[in-house]
């Protein structure tokens, strides 16, 4: 961590027992953490991003020789043409395909399940995406892998219309239990398109084509102009990335969730590292952990700047729906 940040933290990280997690200005003097406990094992909360994902798997079957249309809870719809699955030697499945897919629409969803909408951008550094949809597909036929040996269509919901979107993939890591990190995959375009089901019920969203199982998202690049820069988050002793996550969620029609990357042990401090949250994003900063049972969480609303500093204090615990009820209604 740079010396400047050092300093800055020696001012900044001095404040009154008074000073709220929510407050933009705080006199100085020292702070009180009245929650702090014991070193916590991290076990639990990694845990619970499986413990999250799975149970929101949608199961679907049906014979590979036959064209499917699956329509996913959340209206995520595939159209998949017969013979698009085969065998991992190459052969086509004749046979039962066991199809599963999960849907993430919301972020308290995305940020219970320890995801986020950071990508890499066009400078090749990693900013929060704003992103239509995220979701994950995987295939099987008795219990094995499979390949596919076609492409899908894809159809998303999304009220948000004319939007400039690609399509991300997740190809350091595109397993259901992986962290996620968006790349742009340039060969597949998205195109506006509502869908229109058998009774004349219009949908509105957006189409694209995959070409393999994974992790996908229907996204883009933050237009905002303004300069950019990091963000920071004090949250009291003993938590860090070993046991928690601090993510920025926007204010936003689409879901911007990044997730901060870095924590500095000597000032227990998180960090969104990479410089590229726009100034003056209207936001909310969430810590999240889960020491035992039950989550913990807190929120911090922000306007972004450069250096912006907020504190984790007033911590509350609950379920996973209680932590997905809080974020959605922030």
């Amino acid at each position: 961590m740079k010396k400047l940040f050092n300093c800055i933290c020696i001012g900044v990280f001095l404040m009154v027992s008074g000073c709220s997690s929510d407050s933009e200005d705080c006199e100085v003097g020292a702070v009180e953490n009245p929650n702090q406990q014991g070193p916590i094992d991290g076990a639990i909360y990694k845990q619970s991003a499986l413990d999250c994902r799975v149970p929101k798997l949608q199961v679907f079957q049906f014979n590979n020789f036959t064209s499917t249309e699956i329509k996913a809870n959340q209206n995520t719809i595939l159209y998949i043409s017969e013979r698009t699955f085969q065998h991992l030697d190459g052969t086509i499945i004749d046979g039962e395909i066991t199809f599963s897919i999960l849907e993430m629409y919301n972020p308290g969803e995305i940020i219970a399940c320890q995801l986020s909408t950071n990508g890499i951008n066009n400078n090749q550094t990693v900013e929060p995406l704003l992103s239509e949809s995220i979701f994950y597909i995987n295939a099987e036929h008795n219990g094995n892998p499979v390949l596919m040996n076609g492409e899908i269509q894809v159809f998303i919901p999304s009220d948000n219309e004319s939007l400039d979107l690609s399509l991300f993939v997740s190809p350091s890591c595109n397993e259901i239990e992986c962290s996620v990190l968006w790349e742009v995959v340039p060969q597949y375009s998205v195109f506006e398109e509502p869908y229109q089901d058998a009774s004349g019920n219009i949908i509105l969203g957006y189409r694209s084509i995959i070409g393999e199982l994974g992790w996908y998202s229907f996204a883009r690049y933050n237009p905002s102009t303004e300069e950019r820069g990091v963000l920071y988050n004090k949250a009291h002793s003993p938590y860090s990335l070993a046991n928690s996550n601090v993510f920025l969620k926007y204010d936003s029609n689409s879901i911007g969730v990044g997730m901060f990357s870095e924590y500095d042990s000597e000032n227990e401090v998180f960090s969104e590292k990479f410089s590229q949250i726009p100034k003056n994003t209207v936001a909310n900063v969430i810590f999240v952990s889960k020491p035992e049972s039950e989550f913990l969480f807190d929120s911090s609303p922000v306007v972004t700047k450069d250096g912006k500093i907020t504190i984790t204090r007033n911590t509350q615990n609950g379920s996973e729906r209680n932590l997905v009820d809080y974020i959605n209604n922030l």
